[in-house]
């Protein structure tokens, strides 16, 4: 199994899943972001703001709704490659993953449907965003546990364990400093997401949820500040990363190779993207947000878009191969 995951020749794979990892990574933030939204009409009585959250409630919806139908029918093949999943000690992890993700689903459908019944208990209807938020931080949190263990070369589950065993096994690998490093920073990276693929779902429902002139003049910078702060925030966490694990290492690499050198290095490169792209793709955001006419800028907003999915696909591969370098250093007792 680890084998298989490990093999150079599914490279390719691993790199396409990315994107389903990037829509899966946002979706918890998305009702949050909504929540927030609501919070701020409620306090300055304005219905922007509760319209755009209830935009992004349905994007959440279905960006999150397809990225899970493609992981579940990745899994379904995986399946067929390797079945021994559906065996022993997996079997229970796969339960509690499947029944919070779909306990998130329910709350999350029942906070978008709920959105004109509960038109006049805003709090309730907050705090129902906000748990829906939380259930779904849980689902991808359970699913990047068993995939964790799936991979992971140094834990197993018992295969012969009781279910608190087996549980204590999951926990106990979930708790290793490579796991709760990449797992943040990916929470971080779906955070930064959520502003830019709601820029795009703007765009794309703009004649379907017309909403009127003066409201995609709100909401379209609205989006933009909150892709504007979620990229901050990531590219923070880049050099955090960086510096923790192959600064060092990138620093050698720059100072002793030649220029035409650097661009065929996929260290170099990868982060090069991280760290630079996102930058390129504030500055065509911070044109919309100061834009009379935001809806007309769709070149800025796909082309930051692409940006943004090229810097986390590197930016992820950036930092698996950091944290799998540094576990890999030998320890010296």
């Amino acid at each position: 199994m680890n084998g298989l995951l490990n093999d150079p020749q599914y490279l390719g794979l691993r790199l396409a899943g990315f994107l389903v990892i990037m829509a899966i990574l946002a979706a918890p933030s998305l009702p949050l972001i909504s929540a927030i939204s609501q919070g701020i009409a409620k306090s300055q009585k304005k219905s922007f703001y509760d319209k755009f959250g209830k935009q992004f409630t349905r994007m959440c919806l279905i960006y999150g709704g397809t990225a899970l139908a493609v992981l579940t029918l990745g899994f379904a093949r995986y399946l067929t490659i390797d079945p021994v999943m559906l065996q022993g000690p997996y079997q229970l992890p796969l339960i509690l993953s499947t029944g919070v993700t779909i306990l998130a689903v329910i709350v999350l459908t029942v906070y978008f449907k709920a959105w004109k019944t509960m038109r006049k208990q805003k709090g309730a209807h907050i705090l129902l965003g906000l748990l829906s938020s939380v259930l779904l931080f849980a689902a991808v949190l359970c699913v990047a546990m068993v995939a964790n263990v799936l991979q992971s070369l140094e834990y197993f589950l018992p295969s012969m364990g009781t279910p608190l065993e087996i549980l204590t096994a999951l926990i106990s690998a979930a708790s290793s400093k490579a796991f709760i490093t990449y797992m943040s920073l990916g929470i971080i990276t779906g955070f930064a997401l959520c502003g830019t693929f709601g820029q795009m779902y703007l765009l794309a429902r703009r004649d379907k949820d017309d909403f009127g002139r003066d409201y995609y003049k709100f909401a379209m910078p609205y989006a933009a500040k909150w892709a504007i702060g979620g990229t901050i925030l990531q590219i923070a966490a880049s050099i955090v990363m960086l510096v923790s694990t192959q600064l060092p290492i990138l620093i050698e690499q720059i100072t002793s190779s030649a220029p035409k050198d650097l661009l065929q290095n996929p260290i170099v490169m990868t982060w090069g993207f991280a760290l630079l792209l996102p930058v390129f793709a504030c500055i065509l955001w911070t044109f919309i947000v100061l834009s009379a006419t935001p809806m007309r800028r769709k070149v800025s907003v796909y082309c930051a878009g692409i940006i943004m999915i090229v810097t986390d696909i590197s930016l992820l591969f950036a930092a698996y191969v950091g944290i799998m370098m540094t576990v890999a250093q030998p320890v010296v007792s």
